[in-house]
């Protein structure tokens, strides 16, 4: 091996399938976890993850993420919000509701931190 190590998202480890609105794959080197999530108009944390999680009303994940493509809303528990493009990069505690903004399809990367604790 020469020190490089390099997976796909064409051939991901996992992947979650959220309905018809979109779907996240992931993949692990070492103990890193990265993921891509393609999430279509009209996806929302509310309606395609909540139903599938007992007993959560907002996401309890830490997120490290960067906006490929589209628009993304997160709503925090507190009251606070952001609206991000692409090009942006996000530090997302726990305690968020996300929803895709306008009609385009949003692309997100995530460098995860324990999504296998769920």
């Amino acid at each position: 091996m020469t020190g490089i190590q390099s997976k796909s998202f064409d051939e991901p480890d996992e992947a979650m399938e959220f309905g018809d609105k979109g779907r996240s794959e992931i993949v692990t080197i070492n103990d890193v976890m990265v993921v891509r999530s393609i999430l279509e108009p009209g996806w929302s944390w509310l309606e395609h993850i909540k139903p599938t999680v007992e007993g959560l009303e907002n996401c309890p994940l830490h997120h490290n993420e960067y906006v490929v493509s589209g628009r993304i809303r997160y709503d925090m528990a507190d009251g606070g919000s952001v609206e991000a493009g692409a090009g942006t990069y996000l530090d997302i505690e726990p305690g968020h509701l996300a929803s895709v903004v306008g009609d385009e399809t949003c692309v997100l990367i995530d460098f995860a931190e324990d999504w296998g604790e769920e």
